[in-house]
């Protein structure tokens, strides 16, 4: 019980016992277009995400942190810092890429990254 306990907060050791697969950008991507515009004054009527692009520095499993851009119908794109946690839900924060900061910033939160096939 004790090997188990020192590793229950390591993120890589859960991954490996729960063999989960890796995030792909492209199934993060999917995700965040099911985004609606939560920028103030934007969201009425509710518009989805048009567009998402993540990429990430990580080589692990989870690929955090990942840098999101997502396009909404009416710009400027929104630039999301997102973590994807073990269980696949994600959390972040985000800004505009152009114009005045918001204060505070924008959030952002979902489940799940899907887990991609490879044929």
């Amino acid at each position: 019980m004790a090997a188990l306990k020192s590793h229950e907060s390591n993120a890589a050791f859960v991954l490996e016992q729960q063999a989960l697969a890796p995030v792909q950008p492209a199934a993060l991507d999917q995700l965040l277009l099911t985004t609606r515009d939560s920028r103030p004054g934007y969201g009425t009527p509710p518009t989805r995400a048009r567009a998402a692009h993540c990429t990430s520095p990580s080589h692990g499993a989870l690929g955090n942190p990942w840098s999101c851009v997502v396009r909404y119908p009416r710009p400027p794109s929104v630039r999301y810092q997102v973590i994807v946690h073990a269980d696949r839900s994600i959390s972040g924060f985000g800004q505009p890429v152009a114009g005045p900061l918001l204060h505070p910033a924008l959030s952002i939160s979902g489940c799940c990254v899907e887990r991609l096939r490879s044929y």
